[in-house]
């Protein structure tokens, strides 16, 4: 039974945590693409007082908006732990403004990006908007206590799996990412320019989608069992978590290719990788815990690997969402989506290898314990 405080310092350490990799997050997205740097013709702080401009949209506002929303929530979430909330929901907007004016200043320096002060002024709302949420979901108010009372019911205490929790939500978020196959996260070839090192031919992309989709389902279902308090909860939260992603997946495809595209993300290969990664999911959950972060690393290091050793699709179009350039909202969404979609396994792997290092030396002592 879980016997913690109401406030709990875990929780606050673990919003900063998650702040901090939410804020690479938004560095990693504001600098795509990562090449064609140059000098700025202007002054590089010029667009502070510069009028409104024309090409923006109520979208484009938006989107910049909800992009802060979350680094609000975190930080001021996470200062709780040292000062008071109306303290904690300032500084977490200074923060969150600080840092949108030096992401725009640098946009300065990258001819396909352009700095905006309306930005700046819609990522200082979102981040207002999130900071004044986040004392709602303290343990100690009824909200946070009731979100906290379900999360004890279905997962282990502890702040390593407050972590792992985490960690498998962004996944599911990562699947509206238009630009990759189902689960493939980490690919990272574009975005450095980085060469094909083998030729297409379609038995070679039939199992290369095969071996990413089943690679890193195993990763993710070995490492939500690690989160679950119940064997018996394991089936069940895996496929809800499969069912969520997939559903995301299909989400963005109706959007970007309209209904009669919705499976179009269903092909031979990756039904291959599901049957395959489930066939050995379920031979492997009843191993030991460090057994299962350890597979669970290797899984999703090979399917790191695999997506980037794969060739290209030749039959992938660009979306006329990202391609015309006219839809300035979607490429702003599509770009922070890239960025955690590139980004997630290296964030997954740090995971799992803190998680197994904690496990093994906290089973020396209690072999059963992966709490703090």
């Amino acid at each position: 039974m879980n016997t913690q405080p109401h406030n709990q310092p875990h929780v606050h350490l673990l919003a900063l945590t998650l702040a901090l990799a939410y804020l690479l997050v938004i560095v990693y997205a504001s600098l795509q693409p990562l090449r064609g740097w140059r000098m700025p013709a202007a002054e590089v702080y010029g667009f502070l007082t510069a009028p409104w401009p024309p090409y923006i949209t109520l979208a484009d506002v938006l989107v910049n908006v909800a992009a802060y929303v979350p680094l609000g929530f975190m930080l001021a979430l996470g200062l709780r732990i040292a000062m008071p909330p109306v303290v904690a929901v300032a500084l977490a907007l200074l923060l969150s403004v600080v840092m949108s004016i030096a992401m725009e200043a640098v946009q300065m320096f990258l001819p396909a990006r352009i700095a905006s002060n309306v930005d700046v002024l819609a990522n200082g709302a979102g981040a207002l908007i999130g900071a004044l949420a986040a004392p709602l979901f303290l343990p100690s108010q009824r909200l946070g206590a009731q979100l906290g009372a379900w999360r004890n019911r279905v997962f282990v205490p502890g702040v390593v799996i407050d972590a792992g929790v985490v960690v498998a939500v962004l996944w599911v978020i990562t699947q509206l990412n238009p630009l990759t196959q189902v689960f493939g996260t980490g690919h990272l070839r574009g975005t450095f320019d980085l060469p094909a090192y083998v030729f297409h031919t379609p038995s070679l992309l039939l199992s290369a989608e095969a071996t990413v989709v089943m690679f890193n389902l195993l990763g993710i279902g070995l490492l939500l069992s690690t989160l679950l308090r119940a064997e018996s909860r394991h089936g069940p939260v895996i496929a809800a978590v499969i069912t969520a992603a997939l559903g995301c997946k299909m989400l963005i495809t109706v959007f970007l290719a309209k209904p009669q595209g919705a499976w179009a993300w269903m092909t031979p290969g990756v039904l291959l990788g599901f049957i395959l990664g489930a066939i050995m999911l379920a031979g492997l959950l009843s191993l030991g815990q460090a057994a299962r972060l350890a597979l669970a690393l290797l899984a999703l290091l090979l399917a790191l690997a695999a997506i980037n050793l794969a060739p290209d699709n030749p039959y992938f179009s660009l979306p006329p969402q990202l391609a015309s350039g006219r839809s300035s909202h979607f490429l702003s969404f599509s770009n922070i989506l890239q960025a955690l979609s590139e980004l997630w396994p290296l964030i997954a792997l740090g995971y799992l290898g803190a998680a197994l290092w904690h496990t093994r030396t906290r089973s020396r002592a209690q072999p059963s314990a992966l709490t703090l």
